[in-house]
């Protein structure tokens, strides 16, 4: 049983970490005994203390943002005067919303898609476990591509159920 003084000694990096360690804590008191001292008394004087790295008045001292020109740091063609972009409609004036089908399609694109990832993650587990127990990778693609494909096809078919379905309107709620 040896103790803990000579277990941390088994440490090549130990000595070199408490050499750190002081002078941290060397630095740290200097830091203390400057903060301690009055400000009247590290001001102008020959023989104290040497002045701080930062002096209290200017961390006080308040800018004043709303006096000052920004504009000098913005490139050449900001500060010049600039008309609002014209809308550019289409043969149209009003916004015209992609057709239901389309709408549908890009559902039930979603829906296979995040179906497919989501089988896929299932796939891989699956696929990795037989892989391994039988000794052959050819099942790992096969079981992701197979389970993807079959949550991804069924996800879709049921976003084709709802995606069937009308949006009940405010006038159709008074019945």
């Amino acid at each position: 049983p040896r103790s803990a003084a000579a277990m941390s000694s088994l440490n090549p990096f130990t000595a070199q970490r408490k050499k750190r360690e002081e002078k941290l804590e060397e630095k740290l008191s200097e830091l203390r005994a400057l903060q301690e001292t009055p400000p009247a008394a590290m001001g102008g004087s020959a023989g104290g203390a040497p002045a701080p790295f930062f002096s209290p008045a200017f961390t006080q001292k308040e800018t004043d943002y709303e006096a000052e020109d920004f504009s000098k740091y913005l490139p050449a063609s900001a500060q010049v005067e600039q008309s609002a972009p014209a809308w550019q409609a289409s043969a149209g004036k009003y916004y015209e919303p992609p057709s239901r089908a389309r709408q549908c399609f890009s559902k039930i694109q979603s829906a296979f898609m995040i179906g497919g990832a989501l089988g896929g993650a299932a796939g891989f587990l699956y696929g990795s476990y037989v892989a391994i127990k039988s000794r052959n990778i050819i099942y790992l693609p096969i079981a992701v591509l197979q389970i993807g494909g079959a949550f991804g096809f069924f996800l879709s078919c049921g976003t084709v159920i709802r995606c069937d379905e009308r949006q009940p309107t405010p006038e159709s709620d008074h019945r």
